[in-house]
């Protein structure tokens, strides 16, 4: 099953203008420009933070523990410029509290109050290295950073503690992936992060201030590679706002009398409305029965035989009118289940974006055959 939960803030803090906020700007930014010829570059990187409070309602609402959970970062490109043929982004725990502001990039005069590339809200200053300074007593994590574009979580000693998230890209082999990904779009794994936030580390509590997204330490300090992404923001008046994906697995199996579907010979339809509430939580009832059915003395009705299909089986959502994935197929999380009268999944609708229309994909393997059904599986989600 899955949540989908949008960020509270973000921006992007500049080191070509240290003052300037860009807290309400549509547009989010991790570069690093030429000014000099090869010899100074100046950088560019965006901060986004979450609500944890929402985990923690997910979690309890759904009986779930946060160590059965996976939890995904993801961010949209919409432009992408000058980037090498590979190159790592990563994203550091923020060790700063920060404030979005009011301002945009093309803002004149400049907005100031908020977060910049020198300070984190006003009156404040981002940690330096220099002070190292321990979160709490005993946490054995400690905030660090230059004075200057941001700050970040670290463990001292280390002791597999994972406190930075990356994920590598290579332009190369990425022109092959599917239409609907671009393959500079970030999809990072952060679920130690979450874990952090919501579990506290040596019994003290970590304050959740978010992410920083940057190109790699390495990145940022090769001579040779530069260049820039842009990403929507959640002042994005498109369907690719940011968001953290969180999934977990709540299905079940018991199939009862039924008996298993034939590979050969088969028909899946559902019992999916055409509109669901933004804020409802909805069990979909998927029916499989032969294409062609035999009737029998023992089975006068064949067509209304309803079968199961093989646990491996898994769902997906796309946006309907862009094909878009929004909740990507998953061996572990968005498994169909079975109960003794039909196959079925659970479906969170507060995550999906309201007057807009979404479909489903269904996934059935079967030995060494895997096929996809896309159906006319539609729905529109309502406010």
């Amino acid at each position: 099953m899955f949540k989908i939960i949008y960020p509270s803030k973000d921006t992007t803090i500049f080191e070509s203008d240290k003052t300037l906020n860009a807290g309400l700007d549509e547009i989010l930014e991790i570069s690093k420009k030429d000014t000099t010829g090869g010899t100074d570059y100046l950088k560019a990187r965006t901060l986004i933070e979450f609500d944890i409070n929402q985990v923690n309602t997910a979690l309890t609402k759904y009986n779930v523990d946060i160590n059965d959970c996976k939890f995904y970062l993801q961010v949209y490109t919409t432009h992408a410029v000058n980037l090498p043929s590979s190159y790592n982004l990563q994203a550091k725990i923020l060790g700063n509290e920060w404030d979005n502001g009011l301002g945009y990039i093309s803002s004149n005069p400049k907005k100031t109050d908020g977060c910049t590339w020198s300070y984190p809200k006003s009156g404040s200053s981002w940690t330096s290295g220099s002070q190292d300074l321990e979160i709490s007593v005993g946490s054995n994590l400690y905030i660090s950073g230059s004075g200057e574009g941001g700050s970040f979580i670290y463990q001292k000693p280390n002791t597999g503690l994972q406190t930075l998230f990356s994920q590598s890209f290579d332009r190369v082999n990425d022109v092959d992936t599917a239409a609907t990904t671009r393959n500079t779009d970030v999809y990072m794994d952060v679920s130690n992060a979450i874990k952090i936030w919501q579990s506290g580390s040596n019994s003290v509590s970590i304050p959740n201030y978010g992410f920083m997204l940057q190109f790699s330490d390495a990145s940022e300090a090769a001579i040779n590679k530069h260049g820039g992404i842009r990403f929507f923001s959640r002042e994005t008046h498109t369907i690719y706002v940011p968001k953290l994906l969180m999934l977990f697995d709540n299905s079940s199996f018991n199939t009862g009398s039924l008996e298993e579907f034939n590979l050969e010979s088969y028909k899946i339809y559902t019992d999916l409305q055409k509109e669901y509430h933004d804020s409802s939580v909805n069990k979909v009832r998927i029916f499989t029965r032969d294409k062609y059915p035999q009737k029998s003395p023992t089975n006068l009705f064949p067509e209304t035989t309803v079968k199961f299909l093989p646990s491996s089986s898994l769902y997906s959502i796309r946006d309907a009118g862009t094909d878009e994935v929004v909740v990507p197929f998953n061996d572990t999380y968005t498994k169909i289940s079975w109960y003794s009268t039909s196959n079925f999944i659970n479906l969170d609708m507060s995550g999906l974006m309201p007057e807009r229309y979404y479909r489903l994909v269904f996934k059935v393997t079967s030995g060494i055959y895997e096929e996809f059904i896309e159906d006319d599986f539609y729905f529109k989600i309502i406010r």
